[in-house]
């Protein structure tokens, strides 16, 4: 009967009748949200990239010192290395450091570097030789923009003026203090867009178009995992632990991509790798030709008998005797063509393959971001989670 609904409906809760408000109210929110994923999607179409990896807020930087040890002036039993191949000959170091460390006062005490401010903390830095440098340098992209019509780099290079303390353990340890002029001619010698001046911009809206790239591989040598950024390997999480991949935490911007090129290999016995074998198949065949006598050399030269042969006498063996001598002369010749101002025209004599050969680099980059490879699961939490580079990227074209 009518009277029967109508007294049921008077008799209802007030739990009731907010349940209907809420149905309804859920039932136009999702008509709303339908509406708007048909109008997204009309005018873009987005992918997800498996292998793009982002993270932070900030513009990404760099920071960094050059500096020139004697290591002649040295007397610490952990420079007796460079004292024998070196001593007091040109020898050009390059000094990354953690934002952290940048960026706060600090002191050397008691053979460790301590914080002036109280509460502060830091990560701790990675020195490498100019030839080391080099090697890393290919595996990152500074990226770019233009400001105010000129080209300038993304990536933000801040030069420090840190006094190294090589032999931190004595009180009249051997110091040494950086040269700004040497690390603005070294940037713009390997990576050219810092020929330019870097023109100051406050307009977020300049730059939110570009990017700067960490281009990183994966190897896996039994239960030991490594990242491989352009010729450089490090070893994880150690790498992390000890503060040589503290640099990179200056590169966490959502500005950044932390690129996955894919898992690599390597074969002695064949005298091949995966970056060999792609620059051969793509007719890099140059390339492929340097590279392998890069990686596995076989050709001897007189000029590193001397050489090889005080390191037989330290104690290392006869192949690695042989791999030093030929990197402690690349790491001279070097270091005399960039304090000399003569590195443009010989970097044929020291380059190795990945800044020598860019083209066939650059091709390898692309195949490897076309193929999408998806990184192993260490990866993410022994790499990407620790350095803040944890969000996946989407690509987006008009339709």
């Amino acid at each position: 009967m009518i009277d029967d609904f109508t007294t049921e409906e008077e008799q209802g809760t007030i739990y009731e009748s907010f349940s209907d408000v809420a149905l309804c109210t859920l039932a136009v929110a999702l008509l709303l949200v339908t509406l708007l994923a048909i109008n997204i999607t009309q005018n873009l179409s987005v992918e997800i990239n498996r292998n793009t990896f982002s993270g932070g807020v900030m513009r990404p930087s760099l920071h960094l010192e050059c500096t020139v040890p004697n290591f002649s002036a040295t007397t610490a039993d952990e420079f007796a290395l460079e004292r024998a191949l070196f001593g007091d000959g040109p020898y050009v170091a390059v000094h990354l450091f953690s934002p952290s460390l940048a960026l706060i006062a600090t002191d050397v005490r008691e053979g460790g570097t301590v914080a002036l401010g109280e509460d502060q903390t830091f990560a701790q830095q990675q020195d490498l030789s100019l030839h080391q440098f080099m090697q890393l340098a290919p595996g990152i992209d500074p990226g770019s923009f233009k400001a105010e019509g000129q080209p300038t780099a993304l990536l933000l290079p801040s030069i420090l003026d840190k006094q190294m303390v090589y032999e931190p353990n004595d009180p009249a340890g051997y110091r040494v203090n950086a040269d700004r002029r040497l690390t603005k001619r070294m940037l713009s010698q390997i990576w050219p867009i810092y020929a330019n001046p870097t023109f100051p911009t406050r307009r977020p809206d300049e730059y939110s178009h570009a990017r700067t790239r960490i281009f990183v591989e994966a190897q896996t040598s039994g239960e030991e995992h490594f990242i491989i950024i352009g010729h450089t390997a490090y070893k994880l999480p150690d790498a992390l632990e000890d503060g040589s991949l503290a640099w990179l935490g200056g590169f966490s911007s959502g500005l950044t991509e932390t690129i996955f090129l894919g898992e690599t290999w390597s074969d002695a016995a064949l005298r091949s790798n995966k970056r060999i074998e792609f620059f051969e198949q793509a007719g890099f065949t140059d390339c492929a030709a340097d590279y392998r006598e890069y990686v596995f050399p076989i050709s001897d030269y007189p000029e590193l008998a001397p050489m090889r042969q005080t390191l037989i006498q330290l104690g290392y063996s006869e192949a690695d005797a042989a791999r030093r001598a030929r990197n402690a002369v690349v790491q001279q010749r070097a270091s005399v063509a960039l304090l000399e101002g003569e590195f443009s025209e010989n970097k044929g004599r020291f380059f190795p393959p990945l800044l020598a050969y860019p083209d066939a680099w650059a091709a390898y980059i692309k195949n490897g971001q076309q193929i999408e490879s998806e990184p192993p699961a260490w990866f993410y939490h022994e790499f990407l989670d620790k350095l803040g580079f944890d969000r996946l990227t989407i690509k987006r074209s008009a339709r």
